[in-house]
């Protein structure tokens, strides 16, 4: 991350913190503004998109994929998936395959290349998020996480 970089983030940091918050999407959104501008800032000091880090990423939970899961997951239509694979493709970061038993179905898989690229990226993001937890102590960073599962837990609850 270069200097001019963290300097923009210190400085939303600073009018995020500034802002009169008082509502439970205020502060989400705050936190988000927080959060992607590091994630942000990290992926592109490596030449990539946020939507092309998050796609790598995925590869840490899963060893293959097809473009089809990913739309399932990332917030994008198959053919825009079809677009950034291609490209990642290209840069040595995924390789495609067709197993014998299916040859219309396209499986995705990281290269060592694409590997250590992302978990050096993934290193460096999780190193800005605990920066953004320092002086908590870590019980109250447990409380934290926890009311946040508690959250998301509800809104499924609610959304099913």
């Amino acid at each position: 991350m270069t200097n001019a970089q963290k300097e923009k983030i210190l400085r939303n940091q600073r009018s995020q913190a500034d802002m009169p918050l008082n509502s439970l999407g205020q502060y989400a959104a705050a936190l988000l503004n927080v959060v992607a501008e590091g994630v942000e800032a990290e992926a592109e000091a490596y030449n990539l998109k946020p939507l092309e880090f998050a796609l790598l990423r995925l590869f840490l939970t899963e060893e293959e994929w097809t473009p089809t899961e990913l739309a399932e997951v990332l917030p994008v239509e198959v053919s825009a998936i079809s677009r950034m694979v291609t490209k990642l493709v290209d840069r040595g970061m995924l390789y495609r395959r067709r197993p014998r038993s299916d040859r219309r179905i396209v499986l995705l898989k990281l290269t060592e290349e694409g590997t250590a690229f992302i978990l050096e990226i993934h290193r460096r993001v999780h190193a800005y998020e605990d920066s953004l937890f320092q002086g908590i102590p870590e019980e109250e960073k447990e409380d934290f996480l926890s009311t946040i599962r508690k959250i998301l837990d509800n809104y499924a609850s609610i959304t099913e």
